[in-house]
């Protein structure tokens, strides 16, 4: 193999991981440590939302963690998983979160926005 065809071989090599990590989320996580915010619920619960790169990754009080993409919407950020069974709405410094189409985790609040 001469030197010319080796390092074409290194370029593709460089190249598909870029977008493999690109793919699977992990440059953003390298690059953007985002933005991170405790919303507190009415009922007590609490919700640690960090933004990054058109994501966000909660921490609900009550143990769960999910990472979810921003999804269209007309008002405010939405996230939500695929089959949008599950979404985190935020609008400013509130939030609430709906389950299967009705509100579980509602009347949240940041203070420090």
């Amino acid at each position: 193999m001469n030197t010319r065809n080796f390092i074409l071989v290194i370029l593709i090599v460089l190249v598909g991981g870029l977008i493999y990590a690109y793919e699977q989320g992990l440059l953003s996580r390298l690059t953007d440590n985002g933005r991170a915010f405790v919303f507190t619920c009415a009922e007590g619960e609490t919700i640690k939302a960090t933004f990054a790169n058109s994501q966000v990754d909660l921490v609900l009080s009550d143990g769960r963690t999910l990472i979810l993409p921003q999804v269209m919407s007309a008002s405010g950020a939405r996230y939500a998983n695929t089959e949008e069974s599950f979404v985190f709405w935020n609008k400013g410094n509130t939030a609430f979160v709906e389950e299967n189409g009705k509100m579980t985790i509602g009347g949240c609040v940041n203070d420090n926005n």
